[in-house]
C-alpha cells in the first residue's frame, strides 16, 4: 500500500469544515469559493479511499473514517503551527538588533556581565549600548531611539511601562581597615561618627539618603559633595572619609582597599526598571535580556 499524499492546504479545509459544520462557513474563514472547497474535501476523501463526511440537507455528519482523521489532523496541524512559529522566533532572534539605553553607573557595574551571559545564548543577536545621563533614558525609548530603558524608578517615566526588574541596596563604602568594616552590618546612626562623602543633592540616590539620615539632619555635614560616584570612590580609597552608594557601583569598585557593607535601620533599596513603549511588543530577545539582568548576582 503507497502513502497517502495529503496536503496541509487539504488538512487545513477539512479541519474548518469539521470545526464549523458547514461548507459555506469554511469556505468564507478560508477566503474559498464554495465548490473550491469542496473539490479540496473531495480530493482528500479520493487520497485516503474513504467518505469522511455523512451530507445530508441540513449539516455535515462525520463518518467513522473522518472522526479518526479530524483527531489525528489537530495533532498534525498543531505540531506544524508549533514549528512554524518556532522558526519564525529564530528569525526574529537571528534579525534581531536590541538598542538599551541606561546610565553610565548600569552601563559600567551590571550590563557587562549581563551581556555576556546573554551573547552566549543568543549570538545572533546584535545589542547596542546607549550610557547617558539618567535623565535622558526615558526620552530615548520614547522616540523610538532604544528599545529598552534600564534606570531607577524615581526616574520620569510617563507614557512607558515601567517593569521593576531588581532591587539595588544602598551600601556603606569604606577603606578596608577603617574600623566600620570589621562590622557585618552598619546602621545609619554610625555613620555619624566619620566624614561622609556623598553624592551631589538632586540625584535619586542623595534624596534616598537625605530620608535616611532625615532624623539627624541638623548634625548632619558632609566632609565631601561629589557629582560622580567614581570621584567618591577615589575620596574612600584615599582614606578621606566614608560613603553611601549603590550595591552595584560597588560591585565593581570593591577591592583588598575598599569594602560594601550592608546599611541597616532602616534597610533603603532602589528600584530598578525596564522602560518600554506600551504600545510595541517585545521580542523573545528582549525578555530574554530582562530575564538574565533579573538573574543577576549581587542584586539586593
Amino acid at each position: 500500500m503507497s502513502p497517502a499524499n495529503l496536503t496541509l492546504r487539504q488538512l487545513r479545509a477539512f479541519q474548518w469544515v469539521v470545526q464549523t459544520q458547514s461548507m459555506t462557513r469554511a469556505a468564507e474563514r478560508l477566503h474559498l469559493t464554495p465548490s473550491a472547497l469542496s473539490m479540496l474535501i473531495r480530493s482528500l476523501e479520493e487520497e485516503v479511499g474513504l467518505r469522511l463526511f455523512e451530507r445530508t440537507t441540513r449539516r455535515l455528519v462525520l463518518t467513522e473514517a473522518g472522526r479518526l482523521l479530524a483527531g489525528r489532523a489537530e495533532q498534525i496541524l498543531a505540531g506544524v503551527d508549533e514549528a512554524v512559529l518556532s522558526l519564525q522566533q529564530m528569525r526574529e532572534q537571528q534579525q534581531e538588533r536590541l538598542t538599551l539605553a541606561t546610565s553610565p553607573l548600569l552601563a559600567a557595574s551590571l550590563m557587562p556581565a549581563v551581556i555576556a551571559a546573554f551573547r552566549a545564548e543568543f549570538p545572533n543577536v546584535a545589542i547596542a549600548l546607549r550610557d547617558v545621563p539618567v535623565d535622558q533614558v526615558a526620552g530615548l525609548v520614547l522616540r523610538g531611539e532604544a528599545d529598552i530603558g534600564l534606570c531607577t524608578a524615581d526616574g520620569a517615566s510617563e507614557g512607558l511601562h515601567a517593569e521593576v526588574l531588581l532591587r539595588d541596596a544602598l551600601m556603606l563604602a569604606c577603606p578596608a581597615d577603617h574600623p566600620l568594616a570589621a562590622r557585618g552590618e552598619v546602621r545609619w546612626s554610625d555613620l555619624l561618627e566619620w566624614p561622609l562623602i556623598l553624592l551631589r543633592s538632586g540625584s535619586g540616590t542623595r534624596s534616598l539618603i537625605d530620608k535616611a539620615l532625615a532624623r539627624w539632619g541638623s548634625a548632619l555635614q558632609p566632609a565631601f559633595e561629589v557629582a560622580n560616584i567614581s570621584t567618591a570612590v577615589g575620596l574612600v580609597n584615599a582614606g578621606l572619609g566614608v560613603s553611601v552608594l549603590p550595591a552595584y557601583s560597588l560591585a565593581r569598585a570593591s577591592s583588598q582597599t575598599l569594602v560594601a557593607r550592608p546599611l541597616t535601620d532602616p534597610v533603603v533599596s532602589r528600584e530598578i526598571v525596564a522602560l518600554s513603549r506600551p504600545q510595541v511588543s517585545t521580542g523573545a530577545a528582549s525578555q530574554a535580556l530582562l530575564a538574565h539582568i533579573r538573574q543577576s548576582p549581587g542584586k539586593a
